[in-house]
């Protein structure tokens, strides 16, 4: 019985399979690390996937609000003076839920 090309197996190695894919698409095959919700220096990342479902709610604007003013907070404790910013963000979440 005589092989045919569809049933003829062909090794390759890791460096030529990623050679031929496309660099956009390399992010799907390699490891990543995923974005920490908190830079070391105390400031809460708003890029972090952790907090999309926070930003797409119809109140988002509002806690994008408050973190931004957290991470520019010069206050000690951090965040002192964004009161207002995080108390309108939960009057909105309230609200919405009722």
């Amino acid at each position: 019985m005589t092989s045919t090309e569809k049933d003829r197996i062909t090794k390759i190695g890791k460096d030529e399979f990623f050679k031929s894919v496309k660099f956009e698409y390399r992010r799907y095959f390699e490891p990543f690390e995923e974005p920490e919700s908190v830079y070391p220096d105390g400031r809460v990342n708003i890029d972090c996937p952790c907090l999309h479902s926070a930003m797409a709610h119809r109140c988002g604007f509002l806690i994008r609000q408050a973190l931004n003013c957290f991470n520019a907070s010069a206050t000690a404790p951090r965040g002192m003076d964004c009161e207002k910013e995080f108390v309108a963000h939960a009057i909105c979440t309230e609200s919405a839920s009722n």
